[in-house]
């Protein structure tokens, strides 16, 4: 995390962070419960204002950026709000899922990558609008991350090293 942003002692931070403290809620309860190494959150704020985004990671701690200001969330920083739903989140090991970025094949449980995928767009369904979410996943080679992309009426999106697939997804 960059440490760039605000000190916690500066209002206009501070007023900030409450402002967006439900997404924040959101993408901590979501790193914790999907055990994802990374999650980043486009928030859509309108067609007035560019989306913030939130890019958090497993420990809570999370950088806000807003309007361009970047602002630093450590992890043990309350948030005054509850975080939204969820969909069910059942995390696989990085032990169990086996990515080639060159064929695209993914071994993983039965419906493991389907569970991980379900819950990035749950994610960003939590936010709606043209809110994106993105969630990075540990697989058995240590140097190479699943990346899943999701957005409300869009393909979900898989990336593996270089490669990019759509994920078929049963509602």
């Amino acid at each position: 995390m960059a440490a760039v942003s605000p000190g916690a002692e500066d209002p206009a931070a501070l007023k900030t962070i409450a402002r967006h403290a439900e997404a924040i809620a959101t993408v901590r309860a979501f790193a914790v419960r999907s055990e994802a190494l990374r999650v980043v959150l486009l928030l859509d704020l309108g067609d007035e204002q560019a989306p913030a985004m939130l890019d958090g990671e497993p420990s809570g701690a999370l950088d806000l950026t807003v309007e361009g200001e970047p602002y630093e969330v450590p992890a043990e920083m309350p948030v005054p709000a509850p975080p939204r739903a969820l969909p069910e989140i059942r995390p696989a090991p990085s032990s169990a899922l086996k990515a080639d970025p060159i064929t695209g094949e993914l071994a993983a449980p039965i419906g493991a990558i389907a569970n991980l995928g379900s819950a990035v767009l749950g994610l960003a369904r939590a936010f709606g609008g043209r809110s994106v979410a993105t969630a990075e996943f540990a697989t058995q080679d240590p140097d190479l991350q699943m990346t899943i992309v999701a957005r409300d009426g869009e393909p979900l999106l898989l990336a593996v090293g270089d490669g990019r697939f759509e994920l078929p997804l049963d509602e």
